[in-house]
């Protein structure tokens, strides 16, 4: 048997291609060098290991990966190599990120690495995108469930400009020198809302199920995400504004405290639609733009267990890929989380940047009162809320925690925007609850 033949199913040392090849040492050296670039060398252990490449995504077996930083500079930190028992593996560039070569530390991976599977379309724009491109390519499913790595290694290559993070992917993915970008004013946003809803807008593949948009707004020049509710003061629609609200209050509790941060955040009503922007923090000005990685794809490959943000952060924490100072952090966002009645704290709502060595927490988003949503049925269910009686936390202060979360229930109920229901009910069921804590 040839190696070419046997690396088609194995990544083996040259003691095991020699055995199963039948070949002697020489020989083995001999053919690997013949295969020059199909072959790579993965060094970690005593004993270096040995895998074939096979083309991938229609663009060959090398595909580079560029980190683009706030002035929108591009440099190569890595390429991406398909292998042919499947999987992938990563060559690094210079100033690539450690965390890059996986939990292992050596940069092989059995599906498609974390960093680049995270920028895939996601929640409810990534459903409209599925069915969008289901219609002009018939490869690509309709259902975001049914991608696989074919299909978000092939939309990466053609549209990694819409994608979260401050990586691009594709050997040509510099050319493209004059990027077409949203650019919007508030005005617009109750008519880029409607197109979204009657499908005809597709402006990003940011995550969340909730419906909304991208743009850069050109009232402050900056990149932003757009929720909206949907139109009208039917019971739904009035929910769906209050929760809305609610997450922009949220962010200003949250900024007060001067130590934890959240996304920047504006409300506004127009055309019978609340209006939530918050300013992007993976973008820096027009061009530029700055790491961000879900929890859930970190959990997945360094942890594979995480239940929640604590466990999870607190096992980064203990392989010292976070700070203790973020870990306490997370403590706090998630004792918050429960004195405002949010109840969607899972992986993918908290984000940290990459680093050489290890990660940094990014400002919460998607912070919001979830508990009040509406059922996926559409059913307004009645407004019901109680104080957690026991928090159980290594070590941020649930006195502090309590007393941002009592500034956020006190500047809610002032807030002109929000329902007479939701109003009433924070007066005579949340506030006075606070004393019985």
């Amino acid at each position: 048997m040839k190696v070419e033949e046997y690396l088609q199913f194995n990544i083996a040392t040259n003691k095991e291609i020699q055995l199963a090849c039948n070949l002697t040492q020489r020989q083995v050296g001999l053919q690997l060098k013949k295969l020059e670039r199909r072959v790579i060398k993965i060094t970690n252990g005593r004993s270096p290991r040995y895998a074939l490449t096979a083309p991938k995504f229609g663009v060959g077996d090398s595909i580079l990966i560029w980190e683009i930083d706030n002035f929108g500079k591009p440099t190569c930190i890595a390429r991406l190599r398909p292998l042919a028992v499947d999987g992938f593996f990563i060559e690094g560039h210079q100033n690539m990120p450690k965390v890059f070569l996986g939990e292992a530390g050596n940069g092989l991976f059995d599906d498609l690495p974390f960093f680049l599977a995270d920028m895939a379309p996601k929640g409810f724009l990534g459903k409209k995108i599925a069915e969008q491109l289901a219609r002009i390519d018939n490869t690509f499913p309709a259902h975001l469930k049914d991608w696989k790595n074919e299909h978000i290694g092939r939309y990466l290559l053609a549209n990694t400009d819409n994608s979260i993070g401050n990586l691009k992917f594709g050997n040509n993915a510099t050319l493209n020198l004059h990027p077409g970008r949203a650019q919007h004013n508030r005005s617009d946003y109750i008519a880029l809302a409607d197109g979204i809803m009657d499908n005809e807008e597709i402006l990003s593949s940011a995550g969340g199920e909730h419906q909304k948009f991208t743009t850069f707004c050109k009232d402050i020049h900056a990149h932003v995400i757009v929720k909206f509710s949907p139109k009208g003061s039917e019971a739904n629609a009035r929910r769906w504004k209050d929760i809305l609200i609610t997450e922009h209050y949220a962010a200003q509790a949250i900024n007060s405290t001067g130590f934890v941060t959240a996304a920047e955040t504006h409300i506004f009503e127009d055309g019978g639609r609340l209006f939530l922007e918050s300013k992007r923090f993976d973008r820096s000005g027009e061009n530029g733009r700055r790491s961000m990685l879900s929890l859930e794809v970190i959990d997945a490959e360094f942890v594979g267990n995480g239940s929640d943000w604590i466990d999870s952060c607190y096992r980064l924490y203990q392989q010292k890929l976070l700070s203790m100072q973020d870990y306490v952090n997370v403590e706090f966002l998630s004792v918050f989380a429960l004195f405002i009645g949010n109840t969607d704290t899972h992986l993918g709502n908290i984000s940290f940047s990459m680093h050489r060595d290890m990660f940094s927490l990014l400002p919460i988003y998607d912070m919001c009162s979830m508990g009040f949503a509406p059922r996926s049925n559409g059913e307004v269910t009645p407004l019901k809320f109680r104080w957690p009686v026991e928090v159980r936390v290594k070590h941020v202060g649930v006195k502090s925690v309590r007393h941002c979360a009592e500034q956020f229930w006190s500047a809610l109920v002032k807030e002109s925007l929000i329902s007479d229901e939701f109003r009433e009910f924070i007066s005579e069921s949340v506030i006075p609850s606070i004393q019985d804590v």
